[in-house]
């Protein structure tokens, strides 16, 4: 997960965009002055497979030394909060449990914000069912073992009489056809059945090097085969954006800056949410993908080499204080 040469960044334009550290004195002072809060990406933004990201630890202090208010907000909801915070203190930071937020914890956040009470069906990571479970839910889940490939056997796994009042769906490793087919039993049963989706994103990016296939194409299924749209509360999601602005007390989103790496997620979770966008480009985009960007599609405000670059604009006294 390495970034591309600055050289090649400062030689190119972006369509739209503005590389940061190719801003002007006055121009740092003004992009500085212009937002209180950073919400940031985790994976291939502070830190990557490697280990932590260099530079982004001191970046987030002297951020904080002007008075912005730093927070989380991944995609992955198979790392635990307690792997979140302890990644967190590496960079010399000391996050609030408040500070984190991942699909888990927005799911719950919704579900207690429409006092929800029953069943749920989940195909999520094992660290996102223990957080519903912890938040006092009952959960179903499975079939996690292959079966016969027989009706008389598979019918009773996947259409039972369970009083199911919620399905919900993120980046399970062990999704299989089983787990949908329970699913879309759930759905088409009850038109009441809440429908919620964690993250959707089609590809799960391991830095510029290769990519997984992600949950998205999952929730698409299920959305096929019910005919329902699913409540999506990761990113790119506009309910997201609320259920964040409401927490952290934001009254003008574009007093915020959303720093991510990917493109179909970060950037275009920040431009829904009315935030302004800086791209990295330590993660799962490439300046290649960046350069080829056309009007229409998910074009950041900025784009840097990394993280890191936001302690380096060397501005004195441009502390804000937040709304």
């Amino acid at each position: 997960m390495t970034a591309t040469n600055s050289s090649k960044c400062s030689t190119l334009p972006v369509v739209g965009s503005r590389r940061l550290v190719d801003l002007s004195q006055e121009e740092r002072q003004s992009f500085l002055a212009s937002f209180d809060y950073v919400l940031t990406d985790c994976d291939g933004v502070i830190w990557s497979l490697q280990g932590e990201i260099e530079g982004v630890g001191a970046a987030i202090s002297l951020l904080k030394s002007y008075g912005k208010s730093v927070f989380y907000v991944s995609n992955n909801s198979v790392r635990s909060l307690d792997n979140y915070k302890k990644q967190i203190l590496r960079l010399g930071q000391e996050p609030d449990l408040r500070d984190l937020n991942n699909p888990a914890t927005s799911v719950i956040k919704y579900l207690k914000s429409i006092n929800f009470t029953g069943l749920i069906y989940a195909i999520v990571p094992e660290e996102f069912l223990k957080l519903l479970r912890e938040a006092g839910y009952e959960v179903l889940t499975g079939p996690a073992e292959p079966m016969s490939e027989s009706f008389h056997v598979i019918l009773p796994a996947t259409r039972d009489k369970q009083p199911v009042k919620a399905v919900i769906i993120d980046s399970d490793v062990n999704v299989n056809n089983l787990k949908l087919m329970r699913a879309e039993a759930y759905l088409k049963r009850d038109p009441d059945c809440l429908f919620l989706a964690g993250a959707t994103d089609y590809e799960i990016a391991v830095g510029n090097a290769f990519t997984f296939i992600g949950p998205g194409y999952y929730v698409e299924i299920l959305e096929r085969a019910t005919s329902r749209k699913a409540t999506v509360l990761g990113k790119p999601s506009l309910e997201l954006g609320k259920l964040l602005t409401d927490r952290y007390g934001i009254k003008d989103p574009r007093r915020v800056l959303f720093v991510g790496d990917m493109l179909s997620q970060d950037i275009a979770f920040g431009r829904v949410a009315g935030f302004q966008t800086l791209l990295v480009l330590t993660g799962g985009t490439s300046m290649d993908q960046l350069l080829a960007l056309k009007e229409g599609d998910h074009i950041p405000d900025f784009y840097t080499d990394g993280f890191a670059d936001l302690g380096k604009l060397g501005v004195q006294n441009t502390r804000v204080s937040n709304l």
